[in-house]
């Protein structure tokens, strides 16, 4: 009996030790765990704080980005008021005011406790005051005193220091911000890779802290079932652990299904992990851009369809991860290098602790659209210049016509030969002026002239002569014109200036030589053509593409240049109508006008008018020649 009770007072002991070191590696666990989780919120902590300093500048950026676009916008509302007097441009100038007023208070209390950021607010919006008691000093000008006072009055360029100077404050302001953003990114990436590496070994302690409870919890459960076995016959119990895996397998199968129906999409939509890394494309995505599925999951989306990062794209991801979604606008390459434009949507993928896992980006491509809004913003603006520029013509024929007429009366009383000479000059410059105000009138209005069966072919031959009459010897001038050329019904006279308006732009372009080049061609604009210009209609053309190898034209230059009175030659070289009343012909003729140009290459403009190509006209072609792109 007394063996027995000591047998079993070992064994009691021995369980109570094996008890004790299980709760000592148990005590040892919770406490690396807690230090860990202590160190991971501390780096969270910092890594907040960076995000925050950088969400700061992000706003500070943007609302500088904002009074810049605003002055411009004002300074455009008021220059269009100046001209039309229209009262919604006023209010457009006002309002644009007020948004630059508010975009300071915004800033100001953004900036509120940096002291050198506030002396620069301050300066700026002492700047900005001068600047607007200048423009409403023009305003006043018009109202009261007429255009012609506001003209002198700019042109004493007494504005010009202070725009300048603004613009120079914006811009060192926006480069210090930028430095300091670019700063504080890497700052915040350095602690995301110091967080993720603390994790990294918290999480590698944790586990084999875990291993090695689970060792030692497992060897004491088998020593329990043992010592069982023992005093109870054999008798033991079996240990099952179990696990539900049915909502497992049935999100792999919504995932599957939500995947399909993705690739039937229209849109391009892709799938980016929160490094940029692509983990879903869809077949749409593959026709836009150009690359297949295999060829970019992995890779960095950033890298692939944009040059290089932009602050809009790190704004589109800022605003993605704090607000759980994005919309804008984009431009983008594919794999050709063509640069579209795409309107896109960003979505906040997270995970079901809440941490961000994915972004989900739906694209559309809206390049033909953007690019069709901008002609019919230029049209429109053209047609309000027109409306404007045919008043301003009346008024002149009524100022010019007496001044005419006693021009003539004069030169009969008085027959003096000095006096003779002033009149004569007098009258060539009043007859110059109102030949001025007729093409000011072809831009406004058109002027309609006598219609007739025109041959393209005869109107080249002779502008091709007076080119070789009248150009100096080093522009060499070549033409190239089918046999079976349609005609056109239209006014001779009207033709002949626009192709001699634009053979003279083409020899203002090339003053070192080049060659100036006149083809036509036949075509076809059908229903399923690309909509090459917001005024192209379906029927049959004649197309005129007239060439040179000159400088060229900058984008910017080139949305001006159908503009009146825009003109990038020298003062007393041009009078800024020749383009626009070259483009009131064409559309009075029920045609319209392309232009290509690159710096450097030379320029192309391409005339597109309504082929006349009935029975009176003699049809030379019984074939139409299908265009299905543009030159």
């Amino acid at each position: 009996m007394k063996g027995i009770c000591g047998k079993k007072g070992d064994r009691m002991m021995k369980k109570w030790s094996r008890f004790q070191k299980l709760k000592a590696v148990f005590i040892l666990a919770l406490a690396v765990v807690f230090t860990n989780a202590g160190v991971s919120y501390s780096n969270t902590i910092k890594l907040i704080h960076n995000q925050q300093w950088v969400t700061s500048s992000h706003e500070v950026i943007t609302q500088i980005e904002s009074i810049q676009f605003t002055l411009r916008d004002t300074e455009a509302a008021q220059r269009n008021y100046l001209i039309t007097l229209d009262a919604d441009e006023l209010q457009t100038y006002l309002g644009a005011y007020q948004q630059t007023n508010s975009n300071i208070q915004i800033l100001s209390k953004l900036t509120v406790k940096n002291q050198q950021k506030q002396q620069w607010i301050y300066l700026l919006e002492q700047k900005i005051t001068n600047r607007f008691n200048i423009l409403q000093q023009e305003v006043y000008l018009r109202q009261d005193q007429g255009l012609e006072a506001v003209r002198q009055f700019i042109l004493s360029n007494q504005d010009k220091q202070i725009s300048k100077e603004i613009q120079q404050l914006i811009q060192d302001s926006l480069k210090a911000e930028e430095n300091l953003l670019q700063r504080r990114m890497h700052e915040s990436q350095a602690s995301s890779q110091k967080v993720m590496v603390t994790f990294f070994i918290a999480a590698v302690v944790d586990l084999v802290l875990v291993a090695l409870l689970y060792g030692l919890l497992w060897r004491y459960v088998k020593q329990v079932q043992q010592t069982k076995l023992n005093e109870f016959d054999g008798t033991f119990i079996h240990l099952a652990l179990m696990r539900d895996i049915t909502q497992k397998k049935q999100a792999e199968q919504k995932i599957r299904e939500q995947g399909l129906l993705l690739d039937v999409a229209t849109e391009a939509i892709w799938a980016q992990n929160i490094h940029n890394q692509i983990l879903f494309w869809n077949k749409a995505a593959e026709s836009l851009y150009g690359w297949k599925v295999e060829e970019v999951v992995g890779k960095n989306v950033v890298e692939l369809l944009y040059k290089d990062t932009s602050l809009q794209l790190e704004d589109a991801y800022l605003n993605t991860i704090n607000k759980g979604e994005w919309r804008g606008e984009f431009h983008q390459l594919t794999r050709e290098g063509k640069k579209i434009i795409v309107e896109s949507r960003w979505t906040l993928v997270r995970h079901d602790n809440g941490q961000p896992k994915s972004i989900l980006s739906v694209n559309t491509e809206i390049t033909q659209q953007k690019q069709l809004e901008a002609q019919l913003l230029r049209s429109q603006r053209l047609e309000s210049i027109g409306t404007l520029a045919s008043g301003i013509v009346h008024d002149l024929n009524n100022i010019l016509s007496p001044i005419l007429m006693s021009v003539q009366l004069l030169q009969k009383k008085l027959p003096d030969p000095q006096s003779q000479r002033i009149l004569q000059t007098l009258e060539n410059n009043v007859k110059h002026g109102a030949n001025l105000l007729k093409q000011v009138l072809f831009f406004a209005r058109g002027i309609e002239g006598k219609r007739t069966i025109v041959q393209i072919q005869s109107l080249i031959t002779e502008v091709e002569q007076i080119i070789a009459q009248t150009f100096p010897k080093s522009i060499i001038c070549q033409t190239d014109m089918p046999k079976n050329l349609w005609h056109i019904r239209g006014d001779t006279t009207q033709l002949h200036q626009v192709l001699i308006n634009l053979a003279i732009n083409a020899r203002d372009a090339m003053p070192n030589g080049g060659i100036l080049r006149i083809a036509t061609q036949n075509l076809v604009i059908g229903e399923h053509s690309p909509q090459i210009n917001i005024d192209a209609k379906m029927g049959s053309y004649i197309a005129i593409v007239v060439t040179d190898t000159g400088m060229g034209m900058s984008p910017a230059v080139q949305e001006r240049i159908f503009e009146p009175f825009f003109t990038t030659k020298e003062v007393g070289k041009g009078t800024g109508i020749g383009l626009s009343t070259v483009l009131s012909i064409i559309k009075n003729h029920g045609g319209f006008v392309n232009v290509y140009s690159q710096i450097g290459r030379g320029t192309q403009f391409t005339v597109y008018l309504p082929a006349s190509i009935s029975r009176d006209t003699h049809l030379l072609s019984p074939e139409l020649e299908s265009v299905i792109g543009d030159d």
